[in-house]
């Protein structure tokens, strides 16, 4: 019979919930905060946010979403890290963002760091901003395609 001695059980097990809670509190230290969004040159309409990870290659899987007014739009509890933000105005209440048969937006968009569009939809790489600790506010000015344009996208269809 094999005798265990209750100092070297005690002993071990101190050791082992020791480690176990400086691992758990080197995780915990980075606490998530608040992201919030301000909006510029926002139209009539519904807003629709995703959050994303910067690291993504596609806005195919955003790891947020939201839909309100221009007061309303906080992705909360985020963990410290690099994201990217695409919002969009849903002007005819139609849940999506409408495109043209060239998949240009027909409604106004917005990235995180305001990259300009001329060559089309920035990577979340390109939108990307640092969120730490504490409480983020992400500025995003809302871009539409001029009149003209739109006209021209409507007679080809």
């Amino acid at each position: 019979m094999v005798a265990i001695m209750p100092q070297h059980v005690n002993q071990n097990v101190t050791r082992t919930w020791l480690f176990a809670g400086l691992v758990t509190t080197g995780v915990a230290a980075a606490q998530a905060a608040d992201i919030r969004l301000q909006v510029e040159n926002v139209a009539q309409g519904v807003l629709h946010a995703e959050l994303h990870s910067a690291d993504a290659t596609r806005w195919d899987a955003p790891l947020q979403r939201m839909s309100g007014s221009r007061g309303a739009l906080v992705f909360h509890d985020v963990p410290p890290g690099r994201y990217a933000v695409q919002l969009f105005v849903d002007v005819n209440a139609n849940g999506r963002l409408d495109l043209t048969p060239r998949g240009l937006p027909t409604e106004p968009v917005g990235f995180s760091s305001n990259p300009r569009l001329f060559k089309g939809k920035p990577a979340p790489s390109g939108c990307a901003f640092e969120h730490g600790e504490a409480a983020s506010l992400v500025s995003i000015e809302l871009r539409q395609r001029g009149a003209a344009q739109r006209a021209a996208d409507e007679t080809e269809r």
